[in-house]
């Protein structure tokens, strides 16, 4: 077997093209003692002037150098030597700047300070992969700093602690649950954890898709990277590439959740087998996330209707789980509810926690719920609000959940985005807390919500007479806009500053995220 900076031909040689001392230095020592030939230079003309002379496999360059950037000097060395690859390495990359060299066949994308393992092992991933081009192989770093033989392969060595079979296999921090069904469900989570394979979930409208993909995030290999989530209206390769931004500046692998694959149609269905495969435009994003995909139907039926590419289902298929739904897991429907009322509770200004009386609670668990997780998120925040601060009552809960199924929908619902002072307002959550999914697979006995319809509705209503179209308002909202808070989030060690990800403990995500809602509102003319 060849070692790492082995060719058929020889060594590989790359050029590296960096104006820092320090960097080119620990650039040049790290890929010269994986076996490469290494040639290092501040300026960008000297560079130039020895690729002239001297072929080069892959360059590694910093954006910012004298006399050009480095983009300009990437085409200038294309014109001597087109088929080289492209790695950046630079401390100065924005989204905007990262989308574009995306486009334009770049190998990889890191910022500095970049982690060396990673850098090591893209390296050696696009000098295999551009020795067999005609094949779609992927070998990876036979370095001494360790890599994976696999695309499909973990990662690193899971744990070889088991978790007990009569216990949960783990706590898990969205979906909380104890019943015999969950516990076995934990299980199974647990042993795909940290697979790098594609992951798929499928279950009935309405399923809680992105709270297990962020709680399989949150225990396996990926938990230190960023989560990004993708419905299947965003899944074209601009948005996708935004959605995929902090993969690229980030220094861990994350987790991207896709949903909505069940409607996925034919150009949809090319990205993402091009996704997967790490090909065209998505060549930069390889290695750097666990793909997680969600269906509320199931594919082999859509497979064997022709509406689904088979080759692409195999693919996406072969390690996949089936979520269950709430009807088969009633002894959960009651710690469920408590911690989604904990959740509204926090984001409460008194801080006041709703409260469930005994009828409310053996009322949740008798009910069939055909709309899962949405549709308990919708009714529990319904009954809330019409209850104004007193214990929430069976008679409550089966009013709203009367008033979310029988009426019909407007026909047009002015959308109003509520300000962050206004009272009663509803504060959009830092994640959706239930799967888009539901709104657009939803069973005709639980009508999707409208998207048009408003999110704010006063806490407390003053009449009997009032509260019903309150009610109704808060039924028909998105359950992804529903509960502001999850569990607290687990403490994390301080990391550079970059701009994905937090530069203290004090940074406001939900704030952010409240302020970029508000752009794109503003965009779509809402």
């Amino acid at each position: 077997m060849m070692n790492s900076g082995q060719m058929e031909g020889g060594p590989a040689r790359i050029l590296v093209v960096e104006d820092s001392s320090v960097f080119r230095e620990m650039q040049g020592l790290l890929l010269g003692q994986a076996g490469y030939v290494v040639s290092t230079h501040a300026e960008p003309q000297s560079a130039l002037e020895q690729a002239a002379k001297v072929r080069f496999d892959l360059v590694v360059i910093d954006y910012e150098l004298p006399q050009m950037n480095g983009q300009e000097f990437m085409f200038a060395l294309r014109k001597i030597q087109p088929e080289i690859a492209v790695i950046f390495v630079s401390g100065s990359l924005t989204l905007e700047l990262a989308i574009q060299l995306s486009g334009q066949g770049v190998a990889g994308i890191f910022n500095k300070p970049a982690n060396p393992k990673t850098l090591l092992e893209k390296v050696n991933e696009t000098l295999a992969r551009n020795a067999a081009r005609d094949t779609e192989a992927r070998v990876g770093s036979n370095s001494p700093l360790g890599g994976r033989t696999s695309p499909n392969s973990p990662l690193y060595t899971a744990s070889s602690t088991e978790p007990a079979d009569d216990q949960l296999a783990f706590t898990p921090r969205f979906l909380p649950g104890a019943s015999e069904v969950f516990r076995e469900f934990t299980h199974r989570m647990w042993k795909v954890r940290d697979f790098r394979a594609v992951l798929l979930l499928q279950g009935e409208p309405g399923s809680p898709f992105e709270a297990i993909a962020r709680d399989l995030a949150g225990i396996s290999i990926f938990r230190e990277g960023p989560v990004m989530v993708c419905p299947a209206a965003a899944f074209e390769e601009r948005k996708l590439i935004e959605v995929l931004a902090p993969s690229l500046l980030s220094h861990d692998a994350g987790t991207l959740i896709v949903t909505g694959v069940e409607g996925f149609t034919a150009p949809q269905q090319v990205i993402l087998n091009n996704l997967i495969s790490g090909r065209d435009i998505f060549l930069p994003f390889a290695r750097r996330f666990r793909v997680v995909l969600a269906a509320t139907a199931r594919l082999s039926e859509r497979v064997d209707a022709g509406d689904f590419d088979e080759t692409l289902f195999y693919k996406i298929s072969s390690l996949s789980l089936a979520v269950p739904s709430l009807r088969e897991m009633r002894d959960d429907i009651a710690p469920l509810s408590y911690h989604l009322l904990g959740a509204l509770g926090q984001d409460r200004e008194s801080g006041v926690v709703p409260e469930l009386s005994p009828e409310a609670v053996a009322w949740l668990q008798e009910q069939e719920w055909p709309g899962n997780y949405d549709q308990l998120c919708h009714t529990l925040l319904g009954a809330a609000r019409l209850a104004g601060g007193r214990a929430i009552s069976a008679t409550t809960l089966a009013a709203v959940r009367q008033g979310s199924t029988a009426e019909s929908r407007p026909a047009t619902v002015p959308r109003v985005a509520p300000k962050a002072g206004d009272a009663g307002a509803t504060v959009r959550p830092p994640f959706p807390l239930a799967s888009d999914l539901a709104r657009d697979g939803a069973t005709a006995a639980t009508p999707p919500p409208v998207e048009t319809a408003p999110v704010r509705a006063p806490v407390a209503a003053a009449a009997g007479a009032e509260r019903a179209p309150a009610a109704t308002a808060i039924a028909r909202a998105p359950a992804s806009r529903l509960f502001a808070k999850a569990a607290p989030a687990a403490s994390r060690p301080a990391a550079a500053p970059s701009r994905f990800r937090p530069a203290s403990a004090s940074y406001d995500f939900l704030q952010r995220l409240e302020a970029s809602l508000a752009t794109a509102d503003e965009g779509a003319g809402i």
